[in-house]
């Protein structure tokens, strides 16, 4: 069976059962802070991913970082991937479930990424009109890359909107290398 399909077979049942025990919010919350300890901690990935270490230790190296931290459905849940071998997907099942969750609850995922960092006001501002011009909740999330100059791109549903100084230097390239006025001297 492919990695997809497994991701979200799992992601779903997680979801299904959050939803009937009325937790699909902290077990949200749950998975977002799994994937933030999977991203920072190179060492518990390469634990997870290796058949050699035994499952119960595995385990134990997972109820010493989350126990207390998140919902006894999600730490089940982790537990059940260790003891199906299924450890190695954590991170992509836990990304799935997110997806799952905003899906369901109709959030869609908004990226800008600008010059510089932007204060709360801006940001807020920013969010105020992608909700009403997509008239759904979003998920805003916010990057800095210094190549830009000025401006900012947004991405959101796969479409690239580019207001970046960037684009507009190479649209002003483009209209310039084309020359279309003639030299009179």
């Amino acid at each position: 069976m492919n990695s997809y399909k497994l991701q979200t077979r799992y992601a779903q049942s997680l979801f299904d059962l959050a939803l009937e025990k009325n937790i699909s919010e902290a077990v949200y919350q749950d998975m977002l802070s799994v994937m933030e300890v999977c991203k920072q901690n190179y060492e518990l990935r390469v634990v997870l991913k290796n058949p050699v270490i035994k499952p119960c230790k595995k385990k134990t190296i997972v109820n010493s970082i989350f126990s207390g931290k998140v919902e006894d459905l999600t730490l089940a849940f982790v537990e059940l991937l260790i003891a199906k071998r299924r450890d190695i997907l954590l991170f992509e099942i836990a990304e799935r479930y997110t997806y799952i969750y905003k899906e369901y609850n109709h959030i869609k995922t908004v990226k800008i990424t600008t010059a510089e960092s932007l204060d709360e006001a801006t940001l807020q501002l920013i969010s105020n009109k992608v909700k009403e011009a997509l008239q759904s909740e979003i998920d805003l999330q916010t990057e800095v890359n210094k190549d830009l100059i000025g401006g900012f791109h947004l991405f959101v549903d796969g479409k690239l909107y580019d207001a970046s100084f960037m684009k507009q230097f190479s649209k002003l390239k483009t209209s310039f290398s084309k020359n279309v006025y003639e030299k009179i001297f």
